[in-house]
């Protein structure tokens, strides 16, 4: 986990904070990220790969149902707080 200063910088961006908001409820897919938030899919995987070597959150492969490539999905698994 970074220290207090860092995790300040990587939440005063409010896309950021809304993605944790609903990562804390439940595990989502980027794309459902992107619609909920209305940021595009691109701009929801940078702020992804931020929170996740930040530590904030963490991903993981799902087989898909319909045979293609397994999908990524993030969720909170560690509490924190500030």
């Amino acid at each position: 986990m970074v220290n207090l200063d860092e995790a300040l910088k990587i939440l005063e961006n409010k896309a950021r904070r809304e993605i944790l908001e609903r990562l804390v409820r439940e595990p989502h897919y980027p794309l459902q990220l992107s619609h909920q938030i209305g940021v595009s899919q691109q701009a929801i995987m940078k702020h992804l790969k931020l929170l996740e070597k930040s530590g904030m959150i963490d991903s993981s492969k799902v087989p898909s149902e319909i045979g293609g490539p397994p999908r990524k999905i993030y969720s909170v698994q560690k509490s924190f707080s500030l």
